[in-house]
């Protein structure tokens, strides 16, 4: 079991029961801490303080009414999982135990495995609710409607800071890049939003969708008159977008006819509509994306180079998501809420063996593959937690990367140096685990130590 996934969790030991050897050393097993405490009023305190996510108390002491004790743990701190040990324990007490918020009522003698399940199970449900409030704080600020740009990786972040910066001015066109599936609508609508035309027209249009004569009427009008079915005057996605945002999506595939006229349009704030005779004048932002590479289109003379230039004045870089894999519980746990709201269930987040599925997984179809798992899982399954066998087949698939290591694409058989070799085996070892370093150590048979050493050696500074 990794241990990045309990570390930072701590759990009280309250009782003579409790202290027994063995039981520590089970909870080390997973990764957390323990504190011993001699009494009541003491566990009590330490709940208060909300650094521990698990109580384990043995009540057969005197004084102590675990109903009692529980309303007293409740006071302290609701979110901690309890976890009651006693001499006896029928099945009526354990009812009343488990309605006045006990996690779970164990017998003695201990079995320290069931212990052990019981902590987990409870660090688990710490964890979850660390991640659901992780989304929480970084989505605030990034609403885009019903919908957030959400990551706490490096590259993310300052994605985040540049559209921030850039929502502040309008007079900025915008170049977003990335592949499909990475969130680039989702940029241009944080940029629109956080900005003083929120308030404002956010227009958008696939460029690949339409051919040229049907796109240039949507996007620029049209007169009565101008071709056979313009029976009535119609304005386009460039007017109605004034004082607004105009996404221009896939604007790779925009016919280099169009592609002047857009240029016309940035540069002049100016256009006409099909068979207009008179400038009409926009106050529009022009943003674009794109999944292609715009410089070899201009090579190929399929993209213009003026165009290219004026869009990219501010040049945004979506990464794709297995450039980020850190995100993807945090993305998984912000689909889960979204998921949970409109289908009305009560999922409380990804199973270990689920999220270790996750980490190793290619991601081909981005962000948006990663939407559709979870939204499939949540409509498909019936359970509180999302589970490796709820996945789809293909992610399962071993071949795709395991414990053994490192699967190699063909960008690997390139002859390269040892130490660019080794680099890629490091960094490719800490991607499929999650940013744990331990991990990692041991999926490439080295010390954490020496881990470390070649992290600097290499300036790999993003995990």
């Amino acid at each position: 079991m990794a241990k990045s996934r309990k570390s930072g969790f701590s759990v009280v030991l309250f009782g003579s029961a409790a202290l027994a050897p063995e039981i520590p050393r089970a909870l080390t097993k997973l990764g957390c801490t323990a504190k011993a405490v001699s009494s009541a009023e003491e566990a009590f305190k330490a709940l208060e303080t909300g650094r521990h996510a698990v109580l384990i108390a043995d009540i057969d002491q005197p004084g102590i009414v675990y109903s009692e004790f529980l309303k007293e743990c409740k006071k302290s701190n609701g979110e901690t999982a309890i976890i009651l040990l006693a001499g006896e324990v029928d099945v009526e007490t354990a009812f009343e135990a488990a309605r006045l918020g006990a996690f779970q009522f164990l017998p003695k003698p201990v079995e320290i495995d069931k212990l052990a399940d019981a902590a987990d199970r409870g660090l688990d449900g710490a964890r979850l609710k660390r991640e659901a409030e992780s989304v929480r704080q970084i989505i605030v600020g990034y609403r885009t409607f019903d919908r957030f740009v959400v990551g706490k990786s490096k590259m993310m972040l300052e994605i985040a800071g540049v559209i921030e910066k850039v929502a502040e001015s309008r007079a900025s066109t915008v170049l977003i890049q990335g592949e499909s599936g990475t969130g680039k609508e989702l940029v241009a609508r944080g940029i629109h939003f956080q900005g003083p035309s929120k308030d404002k027209p956010f227009m958008e249009i696939n460029c690949a969708s339409l051919p040229e004569h049907l796109l240039e009427s949507e996007l620029f009008g049209y007169e009565k008159g101008a071709f056979t079915d313009a029976r009535a005057k119609k304005k386009g996605l460039v007017e109605l977008s004034e004082g607004g945002t105009l996404f221009l999506d896939e604007i790779g595939e925009m016919p280099p006819g169009l592609q002047s006229r857009v240029l016309r349009l940035i540069e002049t704030k100016r256009f006409r509509s099909v068979g207009g005779v008179d400038d009409i004048v926009v106050n529009t932002r022009i943003i674009a994306a794109t999944n292609r590479d715009l410089k070899v289109a201009m090579d190929q003379q399929k993209f213009r180079s003026d165009l290219y230039f004026r869009l990219m004045v501010i040049p945004i870089y979506v990464p794709a998501l297995r450039e980020r894999k850190q995100d993807i519980p945090i993305l998984s746990s912000y689909f889960i809420d979204h998921f949970n709201k409109e289908l009305t269930r009560s999922v409380r987040g990804l199973s270990r063996e689920a999220r270790d599925v996750m980490m190793r997984y290619h991601w081909p179809g981005n962000v948006r593959e990663l939407r559709n798992v979870v939204e499939r899982a949540i409509l498909l399954e019936s359970t509180d937690l999302i589970l490796a066998e709820h996945l789809p087949a293909e992610m399962l698939d071993k071949t795709q990367a395991g414990p053994s290591g490192i699967s190699l694409s063909r960008e690997d058989a390139v002859p390269i140096s040892l130490q660019e070799a080794e680099k890629r085996a490091i960094i490719k070892a800490l991607e499929w685990a999650g940013g744990n370093k331990s991990s990692a150590a041991r999926v490439l048979g080295i010390t954490r130590q020496t881990l470390r050493q070649k992290l600097k050696k290499y300036n790999v500074v993003d995990f």
